[in-house]
Order: structure tokens, then sequence, then C-alpha cells
């Protein structure tokens, strides 16, 4: 894996890291809020209890002095409405009341009376039976009803003469006392506990910091009759998620710098540093480098002993190209000798072989071939010390690679009088490189000189033709006696030359050839120009 992405993935890493202890500081944060939470809700709701109590406190004493009181009972005996409306009906504003009752042992009410405009309560007290069995098993009761306009909470308390302190005695019958929970007792007490409250009906949360309170409340029989919903807003709640908030902020914004400045650092320290070195080698040169030359740090260090590589590489570049002009010019220099003087003095050569039979068949050929071996050889001698003088002979009249080989062909057939056939593509021969000339000639020269000798041809042709994909093909066929390819192989002194000369060429070689069936020799390679 490069770097680059080593230092991302790095980054990722503290980027996740980062991520991972902020969530767990926001969970940690969480708990603690939700802690400080259940214990603020736990706080409001015993002040509702003792808020509710503390209001509920008149209707307590309203029914618990009124109904120890000998008066009371004798009230019972007498009913006499003129005492009850001095001692009751005038007494309910005195406890915040909004009706009373007064019940006989039978439970059948006895008086009623109601505050000025909650004449709807008269009739509110339950009257089942099974309510009077629950006086009689429990003669305080505490409960709530439902009024057409919401709702009434009821306290009773048996009526005893007022020396039964521990009201041990039967009731002589109950008295039983009513308020109205309306929208003012409602107002009072959300004023008292700084909340918003309603019944029956959810208030929704206004802030993270609202802690909700649900307060059941129940009928005379003990079953739900109604809810009170409570919202109350703790500053304490506010001011620590205001914190958290700004606690998190800022460590975020912290760890938003701390990772910039890291992305900066690399970026400037490390990857601008890496790119550039690595423009520099892609591209091979020096200018890229200039930004790093002046730095102090290792970055400074490989820049400077990169760009000595380059200085020293342009150095050796300049020393290889002199060094393939000198290979070029031997290589020239081994192809004018090749195409001119050694295939003189083979020629001349070839035809001193055949001079004996021919003077004893036809001496005045024979003297006229001497001639020509006498006429060729002082032409080469001449050729070798212009050669000697100058080094480039007859550089005015350079051949290209199809008159060398039209020239080795027309001579080695005048020593021979055998038909050598050519087919030259001159494209494809202008396409070879130098080396692959001097090689393709060297190559030429034996095969043609075997098959002279050796072969007893009648006709030998040669063929170099253009093939797909820049490639060159050279064949150079004889309908001679051919030979077994398989044992001269490995003996063959000139078929072993000939595999090298193909081999430094890049090209592959074929030889089929049989016993009577003439030789074919195919040699194929790769165009250098």
């Amino acid at each position: 894996m490069k770097i680059l992405p080593r230092l991302i993935l790095l980054l990722g890493g503290l980027l996740a890291i980062f991520t991972l202890a902020a969530t767990r500081l926001q969970v940690i944060q969480q708990r603690e809020a939700e802690a400080i939470r259940v214990s603020l809700r736990t706080e409001r709701h015993d002040l509702l209890e003792r808020l509710l109590r503390l209001r509920g406190q008149s209707l307590y004493e309203f029914s618990r002095d009124y109904s120890l009181w000998d008066d009371m009972v004798n009230f019972l005996k007498t009913g006499d409405r003129a005492w009850a409306a001095v001692n009751i009906e005038a007494s309910l504003p005195n406890f915040d009341t909004h009706a009373a009752w007064v019940l006989g042992p039978d439970g059948a009410v006895l008086y009623a009376t109601t505050a000025e405009g909650h004449a709807d309560l008269l009739d509110l007290l339950p009257r089942e039976p099974a309510f009077i069995d629950r006086l009689r098993a429990a003669p305080e009761q505490h409960f709530f009803a439902r009024s057409t306009t919401g709702l009434v909470e009821i306290r009773t308390a048996p009526i005893l003469p007022s020396d039964d302190m521990h009201r041990r005695q039967v009731p002589r019958g109950w008295f039983a006392v009513a308020r109205r929970w309306d929208d003012k007792n409602l107002a009072s007490l959300a004023d008292s506990l700084q909340s918003r409250i309603a019944i029956d009906v959810p208030i929704p949360a206004e802030s993270s910091a609202a802690i909700q309170l649900i307060y059941p409340v129940s009928d005379w029989y003990g079953g739900h009759l109604a809810t009170l919903h409570l919202t109350h807003v703790s500053p304490t709640l506010a001011t620590l998620f205001a914190g958290n908030t700004d606690h998190t902020r800022l460590l975020y914004r912290f760890g938003a710098l701390n990772l910039l400045a890291i992305v900066l650092g690399v970026t400037f320290w490390l990857v601008r540093p890496l790119q550039a070195l690595k423009r520099s080698l892609f591209l091979s040169r020096r200018e890229s480098l200039a930004p790093l030359l002046t730095r102090s740090d290792e970055f400074g260090d490989v820049a400077r002993q990169l760009a000595n590589s380059f200085v020293q590489r342009d150095a050796l570049q300049e020393s290889e190209a002199r060094l393939l002009q000198s290979i070029e010019l031997r290589a020239r220099l081994a192809r004018d000798l090749h195409d001119n003087i050694i295939q003189s003095i083979y020629a001349a050569g070839l035809g001193l072989e055949s001079l004996a039979r021919l003077r004893a068949t036809d001496p005045a050929a024979a003297d006229r071939r001497l001639a020509i071996c006498q006429q060729m050889l002082n032409e080469t001698l001449w050729q070798i010390r212009n050669f000697i003088g100058a080094l480039e002979p007859e550089s005015d009249r350079r051949q290209t690679t199809s008159q060398s080989i039209a020239t080795l062909a027309g001579t080695l057939q005048a020593l021979q009088s055998v038909p050598i056939v050519l087919d030259i593509d001159q494209a494809a021969a202008g396409r070879m490189g130098p080396t692959q000339e001097v090689q393709v000639l060297q190559m030429l020269r034996e095969l043609l000189s075997n098959a002279l000798r050796h072969s007893g041809a009648k006709k030998i042709r040669v063929s170099l033709r253009g093939q797909p994909e820049d490639m060159i093909q050279l064949i150079v066929s004889d309908d001679g006696i051919g030979f077994d390819s398989d044992q001269q192989a490995g003996n063959g002194r000139g078929l072993r030359n000939l595999a090298v000369r193909v081999r430094e060429i890049g090209g592959q070689l074929d030889i089929n050839s049989y016993p009577g069936n003439g030789t074919r020799i195919k040699v194929i390679f790769r165009a250098s120009q």
C-alpha cells in the first residue's frame, strides 16, 4: 500500500477514535443528566404531594372538626336548618369549600348545601349502597368525582360526640365536604410548583430540561378517574444541558482544529514533498525538486541526492551516446569492409577455386576468369589503401541495403554461373538498423556461399519482405541436394554462427531441409527503425 492511502487510513483512525471518545463523553453526560433528572423528578413529585396535602388541609380540618361535635350529633336528631345555615353553610368560604353534606346512619342525605355558583355539586355525592358500605368500613374517605365542569375533591368523616376523641364509637352519621378543582385552583397550584398543569391532557415538553410528572387521581372505589399532568422546566437541567452542549461544541471544535492541523502538517511536511519526489522520478527531471533543495530535513537530503543522481545520469547518458556513436561507427566500418573488400576477396577466391577444372576444358575461359580475379584483387588493394587512409572509403557512394545485397549476389553469380533470384522489399530493407544490416549481409554471404559450394543447386532464391507488426522476413532457398538439419545443427559451425547472428538481432530461425529436397532457411525479426 502506498504512503498516501496509509496516511489517509491513519487520519481516518484518529477521526474514528476522536468520534468514539466524543460519543462516549456524550453518553456519560447524558447518563449524569438522566440521573439528575430522576432525582429532580422525585423531588418534584414529593413537592406535588406535599402541596396537594397542604391545599387539602382545609377540607380535612373542616370535615374532622365539624364531625366531632355534639351539636352535629344533635343536628342529626333535630334537622334544624337554621342551625345548619349558620354553622355549616356560612363556614364554606372559611374553609375554601364549595359543597357540604350531612348523611344519616343509613346513608341518606339529611342536609346539603353549596357555595354560590356551585349548585351543580348538590347531587355529586355517590348514592350507591356500596358507597355507604365503604363509609361504614372506613368512615374517613378521600376521593375525587367528576362534575360537569371538572374534578371535585371530596372528604368524609364520621359524626361522633366530642368526647370520642379516638373515634371508636359507631358513627351516628357522616359529614362530607367538597372543593372544585377549577381553573383558579389549578393556576394557583401551577404557580406554587412553577410548572404547567393540565388534567387528562399531556403537556408537550418545551425543552430537554423539562421534567414531566403524571399524578393519577381515584374515585370513591379506588378506580382511576383522571390524570394530572405536570411539566416543570428545571433551571438546573437547563444549565447542565447548556454546559454539556458548550463542552461538546468545544470538544468538537478542538478536535476539528487538531485534525485540520494534522492534515495540513501531513500535507505540507509529507504529502507534498513525496509528490514532488514522485513527480521528479516520473518525469526524470530535477525541476520539481526546487522547493525541496533548500530544506534541511530528510526530504531535503533525499532531494539533493536525487538531483545529484540526475546530474550523474545525464553525464552517463552523454557517455552512453558517445559509446553508441562509436558502436555505430564500428558497425558501419564493418559493413563497409564486408560489402566491398571482403566480398571482393571472397569472390576472387571462388573464381580461383574453379580455375584448375576450367583450364583443362577451356583454357581461354580460364585465362579470362584469371584476369577478372587479378583485376578484382587490384581493386581490393586500392580500396584497402583508401580505407586505411580515410577510414570511410567511398563515403560519397554509400550503398543501400538493397544495393549491397544485389552487389553480393551479382559478384557470386558471376564467379559461379548459378542464377540467384532476388525479391527485395526496399521499404522493409530501409527499416533495418545498422546492426541488422551488417548481420543480414553476413548471413546472406554465409548462406549463398554454402549453397554455391555444397548444394549443387541450379537456382537460388533470396526474399526479403515486410510482415505485419513491423516484422521483416528473410528467406534463402535453393533446389539443391539438401541435408539433414537435425544432424548438421550440432556439428556445423556455419549453422551455429547463423543462430548466434539471428539471436543478436532478436529474431527467430527456421531451417527446413531434407536430403534430396533442397533447403529453405527463414529468419524473421522486428525492424529497429
